[in-house]
Order: C-alpha cells, then structure tokens, then sequence
C-alpha cells in the first residue's frame, strides 16, 4: 500500500516518531504511521489494520529478554528481583503493541518487559515491589474495553531466582494453546492450573474410565452434572448456591439426592466432592 495516496484519502496520517501518542498506529513497508483517533472512523479503522503489516514496538530491554527466553542466548540481561511473568491471549489477532504496553503500565502502575510470541499470544514481566501483586480478575473486563479485544490471562507465581525463569517460561509457554480448553475462566492463576493440567496428563480413554467409574449413570444427565459442580464450587453451601442458580432450595435438595442415587457419592463429604468435581471435569473434557 502507498502512504503517499493515503495520506491524501487521511491528511492528519503521518510518520510516528514519538514514544506516546493517543492516536492509532499502522505499519505500512515497516513504517508505522499514526492517526488521531478522532481522524478516522471504525470502519475505516478495521480497513487500514487489514492492509497494515505487524505492529512491532521492542524496546531493546524487550529483545534482549525475548532471546534470552527463547534459548537464542544464554546470557541474562539484567539482574531483577522478583518478578513474575503474565501470559496474555487474544482471540483475534492483535498488533496494536503500543496500546498494549501502555494499557498495562497504567494499570499496574510501573514500566513492564513486553514480549510477543505470536500475534495472538503475548508476554509481559512484571517486577514487583513492596505492593501487593494487582488481581487481573478484577481487571480483566476494563482491560477488554480500554485494548477493544478479547484476551484471557495466565499468571504465574512470583519468581524470586532468576535462574529458573527460563525454565518456568518454556514450560508454561508449552501449556498455554491447551490449558485454556479446559477452564471457564478468564484468568488462570498457576496456583490454579493443578486441575487443567491433570486433565491434559490424561488421554481420552483415561478421562472416560475415570468419569464413568465415579459418575455412573449420572452422565447421561448433563444438566444434572453442571448443577452439581456449581454447588461444589460454592462450597457445597446449598441456600447460597440455590439463590445464585435461582432454584428453590427443595429443588435443588432433590436434584442432590438424585446425583446421589445414581451415583452413590456424597458431596457433602470432601474427598467424595472432590472426586465428583474432578470426574466432571473430565467429562467435560471428553
């Protein structure tokens, strides 16, 4: 695409040079170009990020580290204390790093280490201070709206040794296409990921073995399995979990003893409700 013909269909387009702007940027033969936001409509908008080539905005901190991780070298760029890595998916492809970065510096408040992976999958590293680290579920809809995009979030722990973040990187980037199949939410903490990664240890045979041996005849109820897994994720508390799913508690009383019935499992008694809860799980999986 030639930049000159659009500058003459978009007069206020023109060369990006700063660090900061409020406007959109585009990467037209590896120039980017930006637009005030008030320039352009939506649907021209979504018409130059077709023909706009990747939008790649590194820092050389954000290269040198982007090797380091990826085994292109060796050496660590920088000393940093603790820190922890997040782990940011899009279900378009997105390019607009700028926005990206400078999204999240204002949430949390500090510089980030911003790596792209793919143009749906993206890596920051968060350093952190003497502050409690922000909870992105609380977030994670205000980011959607400020980046217009939907993403999900992954979380590790905080990392205090940088030595092994190399190797929390690679093993984590390798879950990260999978894990997601198997959780609802739309951040996953890594204190949250024992369950989704027991369920990719298990081929499909195992998942079924395992569902049917604990389920029984319960599987041919779905809508009966779903009901029972909320009830355990309130904590088997069944007046707030019969408000939440607007049913009487009565109702639900005996959709439990029916779940009980067919499958001789109390989900009063924890190692029986955990069981349930992973079986279920698995199912879901199949």
């Amino acid at each position: 695409m030639d930049p000159l013909k659009l500058q003459k269909r978009f007069p206020l387009l023109k060369p990006f040079n700063d660090l900061h702007t409020e406007g959109y940027l585009f990467n037209f033969d590896n120039q980017l170009y930006e637009i005030p936001k008030h320039a352009i409509t939506r649907d021209e908008l979504e018409l130059l990020r077709i023909f706009s080539g990747p939008l790649i905005i590194s820092t050389l901190q954000d290269t040198d580290w982007h090797q380091y991780l990826t085994n292109q070298t060796n050496t660590i760029p920088a000393a940093i204390q603790d820190h922890r890595l997040l782990f940011l998916h899009f279900d378009k492809v997105f390019t607009d790093l700028h926005l990206l970065r400078t999204t999240l510096e204002a949430l949390l408040g500090k510089e980030i280490l911003l790596m792209s992976l793919n143009e749906h999958l993206f890596v920051v590293i968060e350093q952190i201070t003497d502050d409690e680290p922000l909870i992105f579920t609380y977030f994670i809809h205000l980011l959607c709206e400020d980046l217009e995009a939907k993403l999900k979030i992954f979380v590790t722990d905080v990392i205090s040794d940088i030595t092994v973040t190399k190797a929390r990187f690679s093993w984590l980037s390798s879950l990260q296409s999978s894990i997601w199949h198997h959780t609802s939410k739309h951040v996953l903490t890594q204190q949250e990921l024992l369950i989704p990664y027991l369920t990719l240890q298990l081929d499909s045979q195992e998942k079924a073995i395992f569902s049917a041996s604990i389920l029984k005849e319960a599987v041919e109820h779905p809508d009966l399995l779903q009901t029972v897994k909320q009830v355990i994720q309130y904590e088997g508390n069944i007046s707030f979990a019969a408000k939440k799913l607007f049913m009487h508690r009565n109702t639900l009383q005996n959709r439990l003893e029916k779940f009980h019935i067919l499958t001789l499992k109390d989900i009063r008694q924890f190692e029986q409700r955990l069981e349930v809860f992973l079986a279920i799980t698995l199912f879901e999986s199949l």
